[in-house]
Order: C-alpha cells, then sequence, then structure tokens
C-alpha cells in the first residue's frame, strides 16, 4: 500500500515540474535588456497564425476556387490548414467556405490538420484541381470512414 502512495506521489511531482516556470531573480542589466529582447519577439508556434493585418497571396488572381468543409457524421470538428501548391492559404472551420483566388493552371489543393496540444500535425493527402477563368472550381473537404480527403466536385455543398 505504502508503494503504490510512493509511486503515484513520484508521479506527480515529476508531472507538476515540468508545468513550473523560473522567474528572472536578478536585476543586472544584462538581465534586463535579455527579458525585454525576448518580450520583443513575436511567439513562435506550429500553426500559422490567420492574421487580417497581412495581404494572403491567395486574394488576388483571375481563377477562383471554392473550399468548403463538409460537415459528416465522422468529422470530429477539427479546423483544418488548406495548402495550395504546399503554402498556407488559412485556416477553414467546420461547415466554413473559402475563396482561395489563384492563376490559371493546375494546382494542388491540400492541408493538415493540427495534433493534440499542437505537437505535430497530420497531413492529408491533395487533389489536383485545373482552373481557368471562365468557371470556378468547387473543393470539398470532409471525413468518411474515418478517413479525411479533399475531393474536387461540381457543385459547392450545402452544409445546412
Amino acid at each position: 500500500m505504502l508503494s503504490r502512495f510512493t509511486l503515484a506521489t513520484l508521479m506527480a511531482t515529476l508531472m507538476l515540474t515540468g508545468c513550473a516556470r523560473l522567474a528572472a531573480v536578478t536585476g543586472t542589466s544584462t538581465d534586463k535588456t535579455a527579458t525585454a529582447d525576448a518580450a520583443a519577439q513575436p511567439a513562435t508556434t506550429g500553426a500559422p497564425i490567420d492574421n487580417q493585418d497581412s495581404p494572403s497571396p491567395f486574394e488576388s488572381g483571375p481563377t477562383v476556387i471554392n473550399v468548403s468543409h463538409l460537415v459528416t457524421r465522422t468529422d470530429d470538428g477539427s479546423s483544418v490548414y488548406v495548402t495550395v501548391d504546399g503554402q498556407d492559404a488559412g485556416l477553414l472551420k467546420k461547415g466554413e467556405k473559402r475563396e482561395i483566388h489563384v492563376a490559371p493552371g493546375k494546382h494542388q489543393i491540400g492541408g493538415y490538420v493540427q495534433t493534440l496540444f499542437g505537437f505535430g500535425k497530420v497531413t492529408i493527402a491533395s487533389v489536383d484541381v485545373t482552373t481557368d477563368p471562365k468557371a470556378p472550381k468547387n473543393v470539398v473537404y470532409s471525413v468518411t470512414r474515418q478517413k479525411p480527403a479533399f475531393s474536387e466536385t461540381d457543385t459547392p455543398p450545402n452544409n445546412s
């Protein structure tokens, strides 16, 4: 009985040690400048930031690709980061639609989903789409039979 509590206490101590933060105690000028430099640096994360201030390369172009997140029974509701030719085009939330403007020609529409706690990502296979200025193309992200996929459709889906 004593050994079970000892093991549980040891595991709790190890888990909580990772959550502790060390504060800078010394007040020398080099520590203050180092802290100021660290505060001035932007935080880096595994996911791209959906910032409205910076223009996206997919906001202008002669052809349009409509990307939709189709809600299905097997969908867990995770947001998908859409990629066009390997470049991030933005975040697509559950049931949301997004217009992507690109140059005419062949493009690969794919994406990825962040894993739990953002430690990694799960890449979703891309679909090849050939665009032309005459009509927009429709691409749907859906999860069927526990398998996420992008597919090209003739008409945009109705999520209602």
